[in-house]
């Protein structure tokens, strides 16, 4: 019994030293995937990885604390708490799908953070704005050409985030599929939901915590 708390115990030490890396490495890839590509945001990296190592409520936790960082710079961005909070919470349920064990399983799952990261965000700007479309890329290129063409306000605003959004997060999806893969199934099978990202089985008694 005791060394089933000790063990226990040591999981979730591991998990609480992931959720600040995986806020860092949110504020890191924004800074850096964004300025370069103007497309790839990249802020939700550390959200889904945590998620999908960790369980809905680690990848939940980062999603929040990730969000409260950016309200310091922009306290416009507290609306975006829920949406950051379901990526987490998705990534730990389709990690028990086992999509994360193969690269062309995640990338399929892109639509649903896609639609989560950009109908969703699309929808919470257009009533944010009043009405109206924000300036970025995604309603530069997609959204106002659409309204011009006939498209309702709303529904051009919202296909325009939902297709950007789409490409974010399949590079996202790639990029946390590239990390799960670099670490040791050793060290994966030790966290909450390291046996659904990694197809080695290990028996109890070989992995040491």
């Amino acid at each position: 019994m005791n060394g089933k708390k000790r063990k226990k115990k040591k999981m979730d030490n591991m998990t609480k030293l992931l959720i600040p890396l995986a806020v860092a490495i949110n504020m890191l890839a924004y800074n850096v995937l964004y300025s370069t590509t103007m497309v790839i945001l990249g802020d939700s990296i550390g959200t889904i990885l945590v998620g999908a190592v960790c369980g809905p409520g680690p990848g939940a936790v980062v999603g929040i604390l990730s969000n409260l960082v950016n309200v310091i710079k922009n306290p416009v961005m507290i609306v975006m708490l829920p949406l950051n909070v379901a990526f987490g919470v998705v990534s730990g349920y389709l990690s028990r799908k086992k999509i994360f064990i193969r690269l062309w399983k995640a990338v399929l799952c892109t639509p649903i953070y896609g639609f989560i990261g950009g109908w969703l965000s699309g929808s919470i700007i257009f009533l944010a704005m009043g009405g109206d479309f924000w300036g970025n890329m995604a309603s530069v290129f997609v959204g106002i050409p659409l309204f011009n063409a006939g498209v309702p306000k709303y529904f051009a605003m919202a296909v325009g985030q939902l297709l950007f959004d789409c490409i974010d997060k399949a590079a996202c999806l790639i990029l946390v599929y590239l990390i799960i893969r670099s670490l040791p199934d050793r060290f994966l099978i030790k966290l909450p939901y390291g046996k659904y990202v990694t197809s080695k089985q290990y028996d109890e008694s070989e992995v040491e915590f």
